[in-house]
């Protein structure tokens, strides 16, 4: 844990603090929520403003689902190793009242083996196409991942093979969806339109280099990207994770998401205190995640600190650590950011 600035030290939490799995995984909504407000008050008297930001300057509507809106929207992502699988998971998705599905063709079995693009290109689409067809008409989108394994994913190439495949699907899903190939229409603005292709953003690892370039791509495409980074170690330092953002939302992504791994609750409100803060100075919808158990309140409360985008399973398999059954997920948000 970095020895960082002093909302930081300041937000260290009270000795007699039990793990934060315990306190918010399982909490009735009334212990929920205040927890929650510990944690806003022990930021806050850091000098830190929660939320940071009411609503984002930039949010994104995909469909029936809006980022960077007063409350998160849920995604539920495919664990399934083909296409009917996926496709499956997709129909309990929205059963379990999700807002978005996350399509992971990185787990798509053989999506991994081999440096040529177009082999697992073929599968990743063939699962789009079955998920398409299993949500069309249901306004519920499509993000598109291949979760690379240096990133804790399935897809095992390096980074120029990463992209050179990702570019492919991104042109391929383009020609699909009928946009021209020479003008930029606005990102993922599609994806909106009765009829049109369910997949409205393509995710893009910031690690793996020429994220300008795949940005400008997606964007002629008619599809927005979600950049993200994602850390199974640790918590980098608060001032890398800004950082990070930042670089996300320059290079012209729609959405920047961080995924990190606390090791004690002082991390876990370290990590919202950066979502707060992000929120407060980017544009762009911003999605910041503390994985496993330690975690768990980032899930369940992410967006009270400004995180627009939580993650939860369906009865099927989870796709990162800490993910929770969207029932309890649906159930925390109500209790924290009741409807009018």
């Amino acid at each position: 844990m970095s020895s960082g600035s002093a909302w930081e030290r300041c937000a260290a939490p009270s000795a007699d603090d039990a793990p934060a799995s315990d306190r918010a995984a399982s909490a009735p909504s009334a212990e929920l929520r205040t927890h929650v407000h510990g944690l806003t008050a022990r930021l806050e008297a850091c000098g830190v403003a929660v939320p940071g930001s009411p609503a984002c300057a930039r949010p994104v509507v995909w469909r029936d689902a809006r980022l960077g809106g007063s409350r998160p929207a849920v995604a539920v992502a495919t664990t399934g190793a083909d296409a009917a699988a996926c496709a499956a998971q997709a129909a309990a998705a929205r059963a379990a009242g999700a807002e978005l599905v996350e399509l992971r063709a990185d787990l798509l079995s053989s999506s991994g083996r081999g440096h040529a693009p177009r082999g697992p290109v073929d599968l990743w689409l063939g699962a789009v196409r079955a998920v398409d067809q299993q949500l069309r008409g249901t306004g519920l989108p499509v993000l598109l991942t291949v979760r690379t394994a240096a990133e804790g994913g399935g897809f095992d190439a390096d980074d120029a093979a990463y992209r050179d495949a990702l570019a492919l699907a991104i042109d391929r899903l383009g020609r699909e969806r009928g946009a021209d190939a020479g003008g930029d229409n606005g990102g993922g603005s599609m994806g909106a339109c009765t009829g049109a292709p369910m997949v409205a953003a393509v995710d893009v690892e910031l690690a793996r280099g020429e994220l300008a370039q795949l940005v400008q791509r997606a964007r002629r495409a008619g599809l927005d990207v979600v950049a993200s980074s994602h850390d199974f170690s640790a918590v980098p330092d608060d001032a890398e994770l800004l950082r990070r953002l930042r670089v996300m939302q320059e290079a012209g992504a729609a959405v920047a998401k961080v995924a990190v791994t606390p090791s004690g609750s002082a991390d876990v409100e370290r990590v919202l205190g950066v979502a707060a803060r992000a929120r407060a100075e980017l544009d762009i919808p911003v999605v910041v995640i503390a994985m496993g158990e330690v975690g768990a309140v980032t899930r369940l409360a992410g967006g009270v600190f400004g995180s627009a985008l939580t993650f939860a399973t369906a009865g099927s398999a989870a796709s990162a650590p800490g993910q929770l059954p969207a029932a309890e997920v649906r159930a925390a948000l109500a209790a924290l950011h009741p409807r009018p």
